[in-house]
């Protein structure tokens, strides 16, 4: 089972151009029955897309490549870490709990 071991991650720009990057690389090498190296050579295209992707939504102008390729490579026991820290790298905002806020979407 890989339930939280490994993510595919895609993204669609706004042209059209659709991307896709693996996180836990090497849980996915074993998943796919594909080569490790297969996989990581992916890395840097995936880090570009995944930045041109976060530029076109307005955010990841401070975002640099060579960090989201570290974190493509990285290992956490749980790859949602890995998918928050990704979103994080790009420059997205830190979502909003509208339960911490007392918000609420509910009419009274």
């Amino acid at each position: 089972m890989h339930d939280s071991d490994v993510a595919l991650v895609s993204g669609l720009a706004p042209g059209g151009d659709e991307w896709d990057v693996w996180l836990n690389l090497p849980i996915a090498a074993e998943m796919l029955d594909r080569p490790l190296a297969e996989l990581d050579a992916s890395v840097p295209v995936g880090a570009r897309h995944a930045l041109s992707w976060a530029r076109s939504a307005g955010v990841g102008d401070g975002a640099d490549a060579t960090v989201i390729e570290e974190v493509l490579r990285s290992h956490e026991i749980f790859v949602e870490e890995l998918f928050d820290a990704l979103l994080d790298r790009l420059g997205f905002p830190a979502a909003v709990d509208p339960e911490a806020t007392g918000s609420s979407n509910t009419a009274e």
